[in-house]
C-alpha cells in the first residue's frame, strides 16, 4: 500500500496542542500595555481637569457608598471606588465613603496637593446619636499633600499612608447636641503632621512612623507610637489627664506599603519599598520601581485562573476596585512578588479554599486586599495561607501584608445560607510582617444583628511561623481564641479585640481568651494587648483575657481588660492576674508591673504505652497485612495502626475500656513497599513514598508509552548523538534548541528518505551535532564519553533506499521541539526570546561561531 506525505492524524494533534501552548506562553510573557486600561471604578483625574468634574465624580461615589442617611449608609455596598490624582494641584473637597480610596500618583507625598477647604476628608457615619464612628469602616487615603487640618473620623480598616497633613489631624468628630462621636480606630503609618495628633474619643489608635510637629492629644484605652517622632510619654493605664499610652523608640523592621506613580510622559510605575531596619519617623523613598509594563492590572470580569497565570510567570498584580467571586485561590509562587489591591477590591473565597495562598517564597508582599469568606457547607482553612511551615525564609527579605482586612459574614443572610472560615490568616512562614490587619467575624449585617454563633469562624490569626511581626493587629469575635501564637520570636506592636458578643457560658468553660501564646514558647514580646467584652446575649464569665506562659509575662507591656457593655465579665487580664472586669467591677484594668521572672520550663508530657501482639500471616508475595486497633475510653477516642507481615502494635495513653476492634486490609505490594497506605488512603509515612511510588508509576508508563509507539525498527545505517542530559534540558525549557531560523526544526517523520545539514549546538562549553532527518528521537546507546548518548538519526534502510519504518517515538520527544520551532518562525518568537539577547546574545554568536568552525 502507497504511503501517504503527509503527517499522520496523531502527529497534527501533537502539532495543535504544542502550537497552542506556544501561543499561550507568548501570551503570558510579552509586556503590558503602559499606561494600563483603568476599568470604570478607576477613574484618573489631573490638575487640568475642571474642579467641577471631580467634584461631581467624587460625590456621585459618596452619594452610593457615604453619608448619614441611614446612618451607616453603604456599609456593606458592593460598589468599590479608587480615585488617582496625578501630580498638581486641586481646589476641591474629596468625601471618602466606605470601599473607597484616594490616591495621589506622585513620586513624594508633596508631589499631589489639595488646598481647598476641607480637601480628603471622612465624616463619622452615624451623627444620629454618641456612637458616631464606631462603624466607620473600609476607606482609604494614601500619597498626598493637604493644606490646613485633616478630618479622619473613623474606625478599623481606614488607613492613611505616606501622606503630609499642614495642619491637625482629627480623629473623631464632634456634633453639637451630641458631642464628640465614639470612635475605634484605627491605623496611620509613614505621615507628617505639621500640627496635633487630635484622638479625641479614640478609644485605641496605632501610629507607626510618624512625625507629629506638635505632638499629640486625646485617646483613652490604648494608644501605641512605633518608631514615632513627636510621641508623648509612656504611661500605663488611662486617666482623665494621660491617655493609656505605649511608646516605642523605634521600629525594628518595615517596609512601608507598595504604591502607583505616573510620570510626565504618563508611564505608571510600581514602588516597592525597602526593608528597613531600627528606623524612626517618615521615610518617603521611592524603594525599586517597576514599570507597568511588568504588572498585570486585573478586573473583576477576570477568573482567578487568569491571574493565577500572570502570577505564575512572575507578574505583578493590581487589582482594581470591585467584588472577585473567586473560583481557586489567587497563588503567589515567586520571590519578591506584590500582589496590590486598590480600592477595596474585595476576594471572595471559594468554598472550602483561601482566597489568598502564598507559598514557600521570600520578599512577597500582600497589601490592599479586602478577604471575605463565601457560604457554603464547608469551612475554608483560612481565607489567607503564608506557607506551609516547611520553608526556612530569609532574615534579610521577609514578606509583608498590608491593609489586609477579612471579614466572616456581615454581607449575607445566616438565616439562608452561612459564611464559613476556621481561620482568617494563617502564617506559617517564617519572617513575616504584618502591618494593620484587622479580621472580623460580623456582629451584624445586612440582616440585622448575628446570633446563635451564625457564620461560625475559629480564629482570627493563628501563626506557626518563627519570627513574624505584626503592626496594628485588630481581631474581633471569632468564637475560639482569637490569636494563637505558637511560633518563636514573635512580637506584636498593638493589639485590639473583642470577644464574641454571642456565645454561651461554653466559651468561657473552654478556657478561650483574646490573645494566646503557645505553652512552649520561649520568646514573645507584645505591646499595648487590649482584650474587650461585651456578652451580648447571655452572662459569660471568662477566667483571663490573654494567656502566656509565666517566663513571658513581663514581655507583655501594658496588657489591659476592658468591659464595654453587657452581661458577664473577665475574671482576670493576664493569666491570674489582673482584677475583674464587668459591669459591677471596674471598667478597665491594665497590668503595669512586672513580677519576678520566672524560669523557662515548656510543659513535659508523660505517655504510658501498652503492647497487643497478633500474629499474621502473608499468604501472597502481592499482599500486605494492614491491622487497625481503635481504642476507647470514657473520654478518648483514638486510632493506632502499624503495617506489618507478622506483627500489629498498638500505642494509648489511658487504659483501654471497652472493645478493640480488628480490621485486615489486603493492598497491592507496591503501595506497601513504599508504606503510603495506613489503611484509610491517607499518607502513612509523609510525601517521600508517595513521591518515590508516583515515579514508580511514570516510569512503567513511559516503558509502555515507549512499547507501543515503537515496533519494528531496522538497523540505522549512522547516528548522531546528543547527551541525554541536552535533550531534557531543551524540551523543559521554552527556548533551546530553536534560537533562531537557521536552526534545525523537528516536525515529526517523513515517508520519503531526506536529510538536513548538520547543525551544532552549544551546550556547557562542548558542541554537539545535531543532524535534522525523519525524527527527533532514535535509541539510547552508549557514546564515547561517560554520558549516555540519545541518537538523534532516523533509522534508515540498510541498502536499497527504502524508508525505514516511521519512528513512530519521535513524536513523543518532539512536542517541546515543535513548540521551539514556533518560536523560531512566528512573529512573536524574537521579541520573546529578546531579554536573553535574542539572535544576537553571547550564547547565540557562541553557537555560530562553532558552526562556522565546522
Amino acid at each position: 500500500m502507497e504511503r501517504t506525505s503527509g503527517p499522520s492524524a496523531r502527529v497534527r494533534l501533537v502539532w495543535a496542542l504544542a502550537a497552542a501552548s506556544t501561543r499561550l506562553s507568548a501570551a503570558l510573557v510579552q509586556s503590558r500595555p503602559n499606561p494600563p486600561v483603568w476599568p470604570p471604578s478607576v477613574q484618573v483625574f489631573g490638575p487640568e481637569d475642571d474642579s467641577e468634574h471631580i467634584k461631581s465624580a467624587v460625590q456621585k461615589a459618596f452619594r452610593e457608598n457615604g453619608g448619614q442617611k441611614p446612618i451607616n449608609h453603604g456599609e456593606f455596598s458592593s460598589s468599590r471606588y479608587a480615585f488617582l490624582f496625578k501630580p498638581g494641584k486641586y481646589s476641591v473637597d474629596v468625601p471618602v465613603g466606605y470601599y473607597t480610596q484616594v490616591l495621589g500618583l506622585g513620586g513624594q507625598p508633596g508631589d499631589v496637593i489639595f488646598d481647598a477647604e476641607r480637601g480628603i476628608y471622612c465624616e463619622e457615619s452615624n451623627k444620629r446619636d454618641i456612637f458616631g464612628s464606631l462603624s466607620t469602616f473600609w476607606r482609604g487615603a494614601e500619597n498626598f499633600r493637604t493644606r490646613g487640618d485633616m478630618l479622619w473620623a473613623t474606625s478599623q480598616a481606614t488607613p492613611i499612608r505616606r501622606a503630609i497633613i499642614d495642619g491637625d489631624l482629627y480623629l473623631s468628630e464632634y456634633k453639637k447636641g451630641i458631642g464628640m462621636g465614639y470612635s475605634s480606630g484605627g491605623f496611620i503609618g509613614n505621615v507628617q503632621v505639621g500640627g496635633t495628633l487630635q484622638a479625641a474619643s479614640q478609644q485605641q489608635y496605632c501610629t507607626r512612623n510618624a512625625q507629629l510637629g506638635e505632638g499629640s492629644a486625646g485617646g483613652v484605652w490604648n494608644m501605641v507610637y512605633i518608631g514615632t517622632e513627636g510621641a508623648p510619654e509612656e504611661h500605663c493605664s488611662f486617666s482623665s489627664k494621660e491617655a493609656a499610652t505605649v511608646t516605642v523608640d523605634s521600629t525594628p523592621m518595615v517596609a512601608e506599603k507598595p504604591f502607583v506613580s505616573v510620570d510626565d510622559k504618563g508611564k505608571y510605575h510600581l514602588h516597592i519599598p525597602l526593608v528597613k531596619r531600627d528606623r524612626k519617623g517618615i521615610d518617603f523613598s521611592w524603594g525599586s520601581v517597576v514599570g507597568f509594563e511588568k504588572v498585570y492590572v486585573a478586573r473583576t470580569t477576570d477568573s482567578a485562573a487568569a491571574i493565577n497565570q500572570w502570577l505564575r510567570v512572575g507578574f505583578h498584580v493590581v487589582l482594581t476596585p470591585g467584588i472577585y467571586h473567586l473560583e481557586a485561590p489567587l497563588f503567589l509562587s515567586n520571590n519578591n512578588q506584590v500582589l496590590l489591591g486598590i480600592g477595596f477590591a474585595t476576594l471572595i473565597a471559594p468554598e472550602g479554599l483561601p482566597a489568598v495562598r502564598v507559598g514557600n517564597v521570600d520578599g512577597v508582599r500582600v497589601s490592599g486586599v479586602l478577604l471575605e469568606a463565601g457560604v457554603g457547607s464547608t469551612s475554608a482553612e483560612a481565607l489567607l495561607e503564608f506557607g506551609d511551615g516547611k520553608h526556612r525564609g530569609e532574615a534579610f527579605n521577609p514578606s509583608f501584608i498590608h491593609d489586609v482586612f477579612a471579614r466572616v459574614g456581615g454581607t449575607n443572610d445566616p438565616a439562608k445560607a452561612q459564611a464559613r472560615a476556621k481561620v482568617m490568616v494563617k502564617i506559617s512562614s517564617n519572617f513575616v510582617v504584618g502591618d494593620n490587619l484587622w479580621l472580623w467575624r460580623a456582629d451584624h449585617g445586612v440582616s440585622g444583628l448575628v446570633k446563635h454563633q451564625m457564620n461560625p469562624c475559629d480564629t482570627g490569626l493563628l501563626v506557626t511561623g518563627n519570627n513574624v511581626t505584626m503592626y496594628g493587629l485588630a481581631v474581633e469575635h471569632t468564637l475560639k481564641d482569637l490569636v494563637q501564637w505558637s511560633g518563636e520570636g514573635g512580637k506584636t506592636f498593638f493589639f485590639q479585640s473583642e470577644l464574641p458578643y454571642d456565645v454561651t457560658q461554653a466559651f468561657g468553660d473552654a478556657g478561650y481568651v483574646g490573645y494566646r501564646v503557645g505553652d512552649s514558647v520561649r520568646d514573645h514580646e507584645a505591646y499595648g494587648v487590649g482584650v474587650y467584652h461585651f456578652f451580648r446575649d447571655h452572662a459569660v464569665t471568662v477566667k483571663r483575657g490573654i494567656s502566656v506562659p509565666t517566663w513571658l509575662e513581663n514581655s507583655i507591656k501594658s496588657p489591659l481588660s476592658i468591659y464595654l457593655n453587657g452581661k458577664g465579665k473577665v475574671e482576670h487580664t493576664m493569666n491570674g492576674r489582673g482584677s475583674a472586669t464587668s459591669k459591677d467591677t471596674t471598667q478597665a484594668e491594665w497590668i503595669c508591673d512586672k513580677v519576678a521572672d520566672s524560669p523557662y520550663a515548656p510543659p513535659t508530657t508523660t505517655t504510658a504505652t501498652s503492647t497487643a501482639t497478633t500474629a499474621t500471616t502473608t499468604t501472597s508475595r502481592t499482599t500486605l497485612t494492614t491491622t487497625t486497633s481503635t481504642l476507647t475510653t470514657a473520654t478518648h477516642t483514638g486510632t493506632a495502626t502499624r503495617t506489618t507481615t507478622s506483627t500489629t502494635s498498638a500505642t494509648a495513653t489511658t487504659t483501654l475500656t471497652g472493645t478493640t476492634t480488628t480490621t485486615t486490609t489486603t493492598v497491592p505490594l507496591l503501595w506497601g513497599i513504599f508504606g503510603i497506605f495506613d489503611g484509610n488512603f491517607t499518607l502513612g509515612n509523609g510525601w517521600v513514598p508517595w513521591l518515590l511510588g508516583g515515579l514508580v508509576l511514570q516510569t512503567l508508563l513511559v516503558v509502555l508509552l515507549s512499547f507501543y509507539m515503537c515496533c519494528g525498527r531496522r538497523t540505522r545505517t549512522e547516528e548522531s548523538k546528543l547527551p541525554l542530559t541536552s535533550i531534557l534540558r531543551m524540551l523543559s525549557r521554552q527556548s533551546s534548541v530553536a534560537g533562531d531560523r537557521s536552526r534545525v526544526h523537528f516536525m515529526g517523520t517523513s515517508p520519503e528518505r531526506h536529510r538536513s545539514p548538520s547543525r551544532s549546538i552549544l551546550n556547557g562549553g562542548r558542541t554537539f551535532s545535531l543532524t535534522g532527518g525523519h525524527s527527533l528521537l532514535g535509541t539510547l546507546s552508549p557514546g564515547p564519553s561517560e554520558t549516555t548518548r540519545l541518537s538523534l538519526s532516523p533509522r534508515i534502510a540498510a541498502s536499497g533506499g527504502t524508508p525505514g519504518r516511521r519512528t513512530n517515538a519521535a513524536r513523543t520527544l518532539s512536542m517541546g521541539s515543535v513548540a521551539e520551532s514556533g518560536f523560531s518562525e512566528s512573529p512573536g518568537g524574537a521579541a520573546m526570546l529578546s531579554p536573553w539577547g535574542g539572535g544576537n546574545s553571547p550564547m547565540w554568536r557562541a553557537h555560530g561561531e562553532a558552526r562556522s568552525s565546522r
